[in-house]
C-alpha cells in the first residue's frame, strides 16, 4: 500500500496544493547550506531599508559557534548557522521540524510538539524577541538567526513529515538500480537528504559554494511575484502545506507505506528508485518552495522590525 492510498479525505488540500505548485513552478538536517543561503538571498533583496538597517546593526558584531566574530553581515551569510552549532550549547534539535503525522489522522500537536517544541511553535516567540527593541542585542542576534533558518526549514516538505523519520529511514537509489543500492548501502543517501541537498543542488547549479546568479534571480523574481495573503500566510500554514506535499508526492513512493511509522534510524526503511517525471516534479516543487520561503521570510522581518 502506498501512502497516498486509503487515508482521510481531508487530505484531498494537498492535491489542489501540488497542482498549485507546478503552475508556480512553471513561471517561476533542513535544506543543505545552499537552500538555507538562498533562502536568505531572496529576503535580503527584499527587505525594507529600515528593517535591512536594524539587521545589519544586530548582525555587526555577530559571533560564531566558538564565539568568535564571524564576518558574517547578510541574512545569507548567517542562514546555515543553526546547522552549523549542532551538538553545542545553543543547539535545539527539536526546532528543526515540525513532526507532524501523515498517517495518523488523530495525533495532535501534544504528541508532535510537546512542549512547543517544533518550528512553527517556535517562530512566533522567536519573532517577538527579535521584535522588542528591550531585549538585549544578543539575544536579538540568535533570535535573528534561528528565524532565518527556521523559515527555511519550514518550506522544505520532509521537515513537516513524521513517517520514515521524515525520509530519513528511506534509502535513495541514485544509480538506477535497487540492487547496486543494496550492494553499496552504507553509502546510499537518505531521501531526506536528497530533498534537503541533492535537489537543491540539481536546481540551482551552485559553483563553489556560491549559487548560481541566474539561478538566483530566478529565485528573485518568483518571490517578488508571491501575492500578499500568500506571504502573510502564518508558520502554521507553511507547516501544513509542506506535510500535504510530503504526503501526496515526496513521500509517494513504491514501498513506502505507513509500516514505516516503526522505522527508526538510517536503514530501516525501503531503498527506492526515483523516476525521471519524480525529479523534473521534485526540483520545480524545491525552486517553489525556496522563492515562497526567501518571501516569507522577508515579510515577517519587514513586519517586525519596520511596521510603519
Amino acid at each position: 500500500m502506498r501512502v497516498g492510498k486509503g487515508l482521510p479525505a481531508g487530505r484531498r488540500l494537498g492535491r489542489a496544493l501540488l497542482a498549485a505548485l507546478a503552475l508556480l513552478a512553471g513561471t517561476a538536517q533542513a535544506w543543505g547550506p545552499i537552500g538555507h543561503q538562498a533562502v536568505g538571498a531572496v529576503a535580503d533583496a527584499m527587505l525594507r531599508p529600515r528593517a535591512q538597517a536594524v539587521v545589519a546593526d544586530l548582525l555587526a558584531e555577530d559571533l560564531d559557534r566558538d564565539g568568535r566574530p564571524s564576518g558574517r553581515h547578510t541574512l545569507s551569510e548567517v542562514a546555515d548557522w543553526a546547522d552549523e552549532i549542532r551538538g553545542g550549547p545553543l543547539d535545539h534539535p527539536r526546532w528543526h521540524y515540525d513532526n507532524r503525522p501523515i498517517c495518523d489522522s488523530a495525533s495532535t500537536p501534544a504528541q508532535w510538539c510537546a512542549d512547543g517544541q517544533c518550528a512553527s511553535a517556535q517562530l512566533p516567540a522567536l519573532l517577538a524577541t527579535l521584535a522588542d527593541g528591550r531585549h538585549p542585542r544578543a539575544e536579538r542576534n540568535l533570535a535573528l538567526k534561528w528565524v532565518v533558518h527556521l523559515v527555511g526549514d519550514l518550506h522544505q516538505p520532509l521537515h513537516a513529515a513524521d513517517l520514515a523519520e521524515g525520509g530519513n529511514a528511506i534509502d535513495v537509489d541514485s544509480a538506477g538500480t535497487a540492487a547496486r543500492a543494496h550492494r553499496r548501502r552504507h553509502a546510499a543517501e537518505s531521501l531526506h537528504a536528497y530533498w534537503d541537498s541533492t535537489l537543491v543542488n540539481q536546481t540551482l547549479h551552485p559553483a563553489d559554494g556560491a549559487i548560481a546568479e541566474r539561478a538566483l534571480q530566478r529565485l528573485l523574481r518568483d518571490a517578488r511575484a508571491t501575492d500578499a495573503a500568500t506571504r502573510a500566510a502564518p508558520p502554521q500554514d507553511w507547516a501544513v502545506e509542506s506535510n500535504d506535499i510530503a504526503h501526496h508526492f515526496a513521500l509517494e513512493l513504491d514501498g513506502v507505506d505507513c509500516s514505516l511509522n516503526h522505522a527508526h534510524g538510517r536503514h530501516e526503511g525501503p531503498t527506492v528508485s526515483l523516476s525521471r517525471d519524480y525529479l523534473v516534479r521534485a526540483r520545480r516543487i524545491v525552486e517553489q518552495r525556496l522563492a515562497l520561503a526567501g518571501a516569507r521570510l522577508a515579510y515577517v522581518l519587514n513586519e517586525r522590525l519596520d511596521p510603519q
